[in-house]
């Protein structure tokens, strides 16, 4: 009874331990309060009833770079008091056999078959299929698959006193062959020819005079007690052990030791708590545009909408699919943060700096919010997490640290607190004592991306200007989306402006492809009937990759052509394939295009006031906002009403049609249906 009453009370500890645990984690790390839960929830089992495992719990974050994976398996493991039994990986370092080895061997030591965590960090680069799609094999890859099965592995005991012992054994026959008689671990017989030979190549060792020798010297029996730690408590063993020996006696016991040295020794890591962490491009699309300007939130959206059936399908990219299902189901998805995230992150930081400051100055530190605004606008890459924000972070604020005490000792300021605001590219400090000022100064803050957003008002700016304002009118006017932002400015390189939309459904139909193929094409044609078809300007490669790439598509692979079938060109591995010989699809993919730059020409000579005052506005101004792209096409676009423009496509055609056509069915006499003779087709209506 008093040992269940023990029992309990130290599970209930325990629980207290990671109802804690989450919620500190939660104030830590911003932005991924659902990633906390789950892991917290997916942990739980193997804290609370170790004993009950029997093979590895394997949790699997992912994320994009800086979301905070490894901080987070890192601060979770000292919150739960595993610091001294966590062990990390990285993945993505040059890992040699010996390093390896030298990290399993600490686990084997001191936590074989206990509850310890694992981190295999950069999972991504433990891949066993290359990007040719073929397999690559690594040492250390193989040790990963089997611990993610079962949890025990095999590695050599193998060290670099192997050959030490072996030279040893062959000198000590060599001795004992020639008389060296030895008894209790001493030399009694023949010492000199034994040191004259032991101590080869070793000056000044060993005299012939010495009362005792013995026949395995000290430094050697430091070498086999570092190589066989299993089986003897310290060197004082190996000491003991060897004092009982006579000479052949001694060569039986190395030659044992030798043996056990090149013996495996299995690893026990079945009661582990596994955290594979790693960043898949394949299902996080956004993570090679590194564009300062896209809005953080949009990022966030799309990855909010990446699912487990995604992040598999990257994995098969990588790996064989019995690997992967060693990974279990256990698939904890970050987010990309939010705007929001990124200014709590920003917050919490300056916050630190203060605690920090005032504990060594005691005196605090306040921000004003255009400070927060200033580090967001300058420190922000949305698909790169917190680590550009840190460094930002200290350009702006640590870097003043210096000048803000020094002013304080020259001018001998006693003041209360001190205060930081931002204005343009410049950064004010005052000095406050009792909420007045008493002395403050200014510094310049270089704004790299800033300056590479400002408006040029230049050529560059208004070709960027008309460019991106023909896609933006096209998708308003073919599509109903309303784009999220025009940029003719942007400080991401080799871009001179962009245009970013959210297309509101999730399919392409039939009738789609050609306003598509005219947004693609939408820049070119809006360069040439504002400027002329000889001042049309390059810069539309892009663009015309996209619509050739998305109309190849659509007419070789989704069967939206003439002929519905996949098309590839001619090769012994696709003779599933219909070859397209005679150019008839290519012949169609250019009339497809043909049409669309008519439509887009066609639809932007409509919409020439609209195009045209978008235009100016942005040869101006960097941007134009949602609501000031609505502000416009309210004012100056032809023939539009705001009501036509999608903002929820999940319920726009399809489920509507299946739901008519069923009630249009069921209004059919069931007597009149013939079995027999019936006919369905979806295009077709039933009458009496």
């Amino acid at each position: 009874m008093v040992k269940r009453q023990s029992t309990s009370k130290q599970l209930l500890h325990k629980k207290q331990i990671l109802d804690q645990t989450q919620e500190q984690l939660k104030t830590e790390f911003i932005g991924i309060d659902k990633v906390i839960n789950e892991t917290m929830d997916a942990i739980s089992s193997w804290y609370l009833f170790p004993e009950l495992q029997d093979k590895p719990v394997v949790i699997n974050l992912w994320g994009l770079t800086g979301v905070g994976k490894s901080s987070l398996v890192n601060r979770l493991a000292e919150s739960i008091c595993f610091s001294e039994k966590y062990y990390h990986f990285d993945l993505g370092a040059k890992n040699d056999e010996w390093s390896i080895q030298g990290k399993l061997s600490k686990i084997y030591e001191h936590a074989n078959g206990f509850p310890i965590i694992l981190a295999l960090d950069e999972f991504q680069h433990a891949r066993t299929i290359d990007e040719a799609g073929k397999e690559v094999d690594k040492y250390f890859s193989r040790v990963v698959w089997e611990l993610l099965d079962n949890g025990k592995f095999q590695i050599t005991r193998y060290n670099y006193h192997v050959s030490e012992i072996y030279d040893l054994i062959y000198k000590l026959r060599h001795m004992l062959l020639n008389g060296v008689v030895v008894q209790k671990g001493k030399v009694v017989r023949n010492k000199n020819f034994f040191l004259k030979e032991i101590n080869e190549g070793r000056s000044g060792r060993g005299r012939s005079g010495a009362a005792e020798i013995q026949f395995v010297p000290e430094h050697f029996q430091a070498a086999i007690y570092e190589s066989a730690r299993e089986k003897f408590k310290s060197v004082y063993d190996v000491k003991e052990k060897l004092s009982q020996l006579s000479g052949n006696g001694t060569v039986d016991f190395l030659q044992y030791i030798l043996q056990f040295i090149n013996s495996p020794k299995t690893i026990d890591c079945s009661k582990a708590l596994v955290f594979v962490l790693g960043n898949l491009d394949e299902a996080y699309r956004m993570s090679n545009d590194f564009n300062p300007d896209i809005f953080a939130d949009e990022f966030h959206e799309q990855s909010l909408k990446i699912n487990i059936s995604q992040i598999k399908r990257a994995l098969k990219v990588r790996f064989r699919s019995e690997q992967i299902a060693r990974l279990g189901n256990t698939h904890i998805i970050y987010p990309a943060f939010s705007s929001d995230s990124f200014k709590k992150i920003i917050r919490l930081e300056l916050f630190n700096i203060t605690e920090r400051v005032k504990k060594l100055k005691k005196i605090p530190l306040a921000f004003d919010e255009s400070i927060v605004e200033m580090i967001y606008g300058e420190g922000v890459f949305p698909t790169q997490g917190t680590r550009p924000i840190f460094t930002t972070i200290h350009q702006v604020i640590n870097t003043k640290l210096g000048r803000i005490f020094t002013e304080m000792f020259l001018h001998k300021l006693h003041a209360s607190s001190i205060y930081f605001r931002a204005e343009k590219d410049f950064i004010t400090v005052e000095f406050l004592l009792n909420d007045k000022i008493i002395h403050s100064f200014s510094v310049k803050q270089i704004l790299n991306l800033e300056a590479l957003r400002k408006s040029k008002r230049d050529d560059v700016q208004a070709i960027t200007a008309v460019h991106e304002v023909g896609h933006a009118v096209l998708a308003v006017m073919l599509l109903r989306i309303l784009p999220e932002i025009i940029c003719s400015t942007t400080a991401e390189y080799g871009t001179n402006g962009f245009v970013s939309t959210k297309i509101k459904w999730k399919y392409i139909s039939k009738k789609e492809i050609l306003p598509r193929l005219a947004v693609f094409l939408g820049g070119l044609a809006a360069e040439k009937m504002v400027f002329g078809d000889e001042h049309v300007t390059t810069g539309c490669e892009d663009d015309l990759v996209r619509a050739t790439e998305f109309i190849s598509e659509m007419l070789k692979e989704s069967g939206m052509g003439e002929v519905a079938a996949a098309i590839h060109v001619k090769d012994c591995i696709t003779r599933h394939f219909l070859h397209d010989e005679k150019n008839e699809v290519n012949d169609e993919i250019e009339k497809w295009l043909i049409k669309a730059r008519t439509l887009a020409e066609k639809t932007l000579l409509e919409q020439e006031t609209l195009l045209l005052k978008m235009a100016n506005h942005l040869s101006d101004h960097r941007s134009m906002t949602k609501d000031l792209i609505k502000s416009f096409l309210v004012k100056y676009a032809y023939n539009f009403d705001e009501s036509d423009l999608i903002e929820n496509g999940d319920d726009l055609y399809y489920r509507r049609e299946l739901k008519r056509k069923v009630v249009a069915l069921e209004e059919i006499p069931v007597r009149e249906i013939e079995i027999d003779n019936f006919e369905f087709s979806l295009n077709k209506s039933f009458s009496q």
